[in-house]
């Protein structure tokens, strides 16, 4: 098989590394309500930890989540900002600063905005 033809699938595992479902490679993340207002508690979450408790283990967990590029996951911090229209960086500096509220971080510029380019 060529590189061109391989096919990319995203797969969900359990804790043991066992694939649990497959998904398509254009699953539209972005486009599913419950699981975006997941996403957004998810990062408000955290971004919550990191203010009040940032030197727990939560926090440390937070930090290496928020500064993580990993994209393998639905759930990874990239992909949960690409899924919210967010620029990640924006938001790494937001919260570094100090950043409170979720609602405050800045969206993608229009260049690189994926709902830009369908609205």
């Amino acid at each position: 098989m060529t590189p061109s033809a391989a096919r990319v699938i995203e797969q969900v595992t359990d804790a043991l590394g066992e694939v649990v479902v497959e998904l398509p490679p254009s699953r539209p993340w972005r486009h599913q309500i419950g699981e975006l207002r997941l996403m957004a508690a998810v990062l408000e979450d955290a971004v919550n930890v990191l203010r009040k408790r940032p030197r727990s283990r939560a926090g440390r967990e937070a930090r290496e989540w928020v500064g993580s590029r990993d994209t393998s996951w639905p759930f990874a911090y990239e992909r949960i900002c690409e899924a919210l229209d967010l620029d990640p960086d924006r938001v790494r500096r937001e919260v570094a600063a100090g950043g409170t509220a979720v609602g405050r971080f800045p969206a993608r510029p229009a260049a690189q905005s994926h709902l830009a380019a369908t609205a």
